[in-house]
């Protein structure tokens, strides 16, 4: 009798241990699905300002509109987040927020301090910008100016901004050789870590170009992430660090269709 008692119980307590063993597992798994289907959409931007031709509306978006789609952002429950919040996500140091996203300028053009950087500061909302090295400072020979070192330094020093490479003298990275590369890669790393007193690690690639060289000497260089321009889709724990997806934004889109533009990009297979 007193055997039948000790197995009963043995019986019972490892039905426990197993029950318990697998609602562990299952939640684990689940977390780990969740975490998994986080989704990050990457916007792009470039030039702020007003009466632009039309027909550039690919690279500039008015002062108005930019500012509308900031709104937009915040009305619709999107939080922006920084890239080095997107890494430690990757790498399970973090958590993210329900709805996240990047929002990104290419270039360094003066009009992203003048009016891109003050909205995003009043809204208390983050972004990066991708400077030309070669360009910053430069009010001649360019198509537009660009912001100086100084200005950069209060940015980045406001918690707002967080400035990163897009190469030195924005050339075609996957047309050149690996002696070039690897000078736009480190040339612009040094000038904004020697410059700006901070760790540069997110490289985006000039007119999108890049290779399976570029990618190797950008992760060589120091660079953690890597991004694409033009693209459609989001980015995920799961998704090629060296390959971001990144979301062009339209000047002459407004503050409703950029909402409808990133639902759509978010309901794309990744």
């Amino acid at each position: 009798m007193l055997m039948k008692k000790v197995a009963r119980y043995f019986l019972f307590a490892f039905l426990i241990i197993t029950i318990t063993a697998n609602v562990i597992i299952l939640n684990t798994k689940n977390a780990t699905a969740e975490a998994q289907d986080v989704k990050v959409p990457i916007l792009v931007y470039h030039h702020i300002m007003y009466n632009y031709n039309p027909e550039n509306a690919l690279i500039n978006i008015s002062p108005d509109e930019f500012l509308l789609h900031l709104w937009a952002l915040k009305n619709n429950g999107f939080t922006t987040i920084t890239f080095d919040d997107y890494y430690d996500y990757v790498q399970g140091i973090r958590a993210l927020p329900e709805k996240p996203i990047i929002i990104s300028f290419d270039d360094g053009y003066l009009s992203n301090y003048e009016y891109g950087y003050k909205m995003l500061k009043t809204l208390g909302m983050k972004a990066t910008i991708f400077v030309i090295t070669s360009t910053v400072g430069a009010t001649g020979n360019v198509t537009y100016p660009h912001f100086s070192w100084e200005q950069a330094k209060e940015m980045e020093k406001s918690g707002v901004i967080d400035i990163q490479s897009h190469s030195h003298s924005h050339r075609e990275m996957g047309n050149l050789d690996a002696v070039s590369i690897q000078r736009e890669l480190r040339l612009s790393k040094y000038l904004i870590e020697k410059n700006l007193d901070k760790e540069v690690s997110v490289f985006a690639y000039p007119f999108g170009s890049f290779g399976a060289l570029t990618q190797s000497l950008a992760t060589f260089a120091g660079y953690k992430l890597q991004c694409k321009v033009g693209d459609l889709g989001y980015n995920t724990k799961a998704s090629p660090q060296n390959e971001l997806k990144r979301i062009t934004v339209s000047g002459t889109t407004t503050d409703y269709g950029l909402i409808d533009q990133i639902n759509s990009n978010l309901e794309l297979p990744n």
